[in-house]
């Protein structure tokens, strides 16, 4: 009898743990695994479990300027000209007319490119405090600083201002343009000069 009655323990310990172990099992089964951070590209709102999976969009691009080092996903990168570049082209082209008590007797137009071993200044650092920074290839360094209204920026160095066009910019590249016209008179004879120039760069 003492045996038959130990043996009845043991069969109902072991239908508990079988029935435990169901229900456990059954639970597990029931929870779901994915991302559960709402603010994730990825979020599954029916996850209860969190997989490690979630997926965050955003400019996965450090010279952007909304950069966000937490994205996975690459979405829109917004670029602008802060950092450190250098020049590798310049090409100023216009056209100049002289006249003498109102009548122009010279008439002529111009364009220079610069050779590449020849570019000044030789490089521009925009910091972003508003200081700006001018490298020469054998003088020393200027410094300035610099304001950007939209597209248009304002670079000031030693009582000079000289406002050009953001033309195009990216991770790698900018571009800047400007144009104007200038006038010269004396004793009878006015000098009127328009020019474009151009300017371009590569992010250091």
């Amino acid at each position: 009898m003492i045996c038959l009655y130990k043996l009845k323990i043991q069969m109902k310990n072991t239908i508990k743990l079988f029935i435990v172990a169901v229900i456990a099992f059954s639970v597990s089964s029931c929870q779901k695994e994915g991302c559960t951070d709402p603010t994730a590209y990825n979020y599954n709102p029916d996850a209860d479990t969190d997989d490690g999976s979630c997926t965050f969009e955003g400019c996965t691009d450090p010279n952007a300027a909304n950069y966000d080092p937490l994205a996975t996903i690459s979405s829109t990168c917004i670029y602008d000209q802060v950092g450190s570049w250098t020049s590798t082209y310049q090409e100023i082209s216009g056209d100049v007319t002289m006249s003498v008590g109102g009548f122009p007797i010279y008439d002529t137009t111009f364009s220079e490119i610069t050779h590449p071993d020849s570019l000044e200044p030789a490089g521009l650092d925009f910091i972003p405090d508003g200081n700006l920074y001018v490298h020469y290839t054998d003088e020393p360094t200027d410094t300035g600083s610099w304001v950007r209204t939209g597209d248009n920026l304002s670079m000031t160095m030693m009582d000079t201002t000289l406002i050009m066009l953001i033309d195009s910019v990216d991770g790698t590249f900018m571009r800047l343009t400007s144009s104007g016209s200038e006038s010269e008179s004396g004793m009878g004879v006015q000098i009127d000069y328009n020019y474009n120039m151009k300017l371009e760069f590569s992010r250091n």
